[in-house]
């Protein structure tokens, strides 16, 4: 548009000064998505992969901050972010998790049969309980505007049948919403059901 100029603030010191002030949900949510190379857009799905930043790229933001309090929450969060992230729920889940105090899970566990073949990964996976934990966002559900942007009932379909062989291998699953997130007693109670310990 003629006569309008744009201001661009570099990305570097924009995610310096914006990343500290954040609830340490977003904050995680936004690292995540740094580490894995993951993008959303609303016209283009699924997310789109862009170049992953490395840790020391996140590590090193907090150099660039004048605030020492702010350095440190930097490094806090390059300390917990994680490459392995799928989604924003996943990392969401990440922090409510470690919040409640359970055991952390490993992140994007492969299941396969004995001769090797895979059957699915999972979100979450607590290797001594041989339990799955399965974030699942409306997204994957909805249509044409989900994520896979296919219609909902072989999305569905699909993951039962992902599901069922996934459990004839003797693996338990425990799924929760976003509900769950923002309600956390409500995951807290389906841990605890399913029986995650304590760290």
């Amino acid at each position: 548009m003629s006569g309008t100029s744009l201001v661009l603030e570099n990305l570097r010191l924009c995610l310096s000064d914006t990343l500290p002030r954040l609830p340490w949900e977003d904050a995680i949510v936004v690292a995540d998505a740094l580490l894995s190379g993951l993008r959303n857009s609303p016209t283009t799905m699924p997310a789109v992969v862009a170049t992953p930043w490395t840790a020391q790229d996140l590590i090193s933001l907090a150099n660039t901050n004048s605030t020492q309090k702010a350095a440190h929450r930097l490094r806090q969060i390059s300390a917990f972010a994680s490459t392995l992230s799928g989604s924003p729920g996943e990392s969401w889940s990440r922090v409510v998790i470690d919040r409640l105090g359970f055991e952390p899970p490993e992140l994007q566990h492969q299941v396969r049969t004995a001769d090797g073949r895979l059957l699915g990964i999972l979100d979450f996976w607590w290797k001594g309980l041989r339990l799955a934990g399965e974030f699942d966002g409306k997204r994957k559900y909805a249509g044409g505007n989900s994520y896979s942007g296919r219609d909902v009932d072989p999305v569905i379909l699909e993951e039962k049948l992902r599901s069922e062989r996934i459990q004839e291998e003797g693996v338990r699953f425990v799924r929760w919403m976003w509900d769950d997130l923002t309600s956390p007693r409500q995951l807290e109670a389906k841990l605890l059901r399913a029986g995650v310990p304590r760290r």
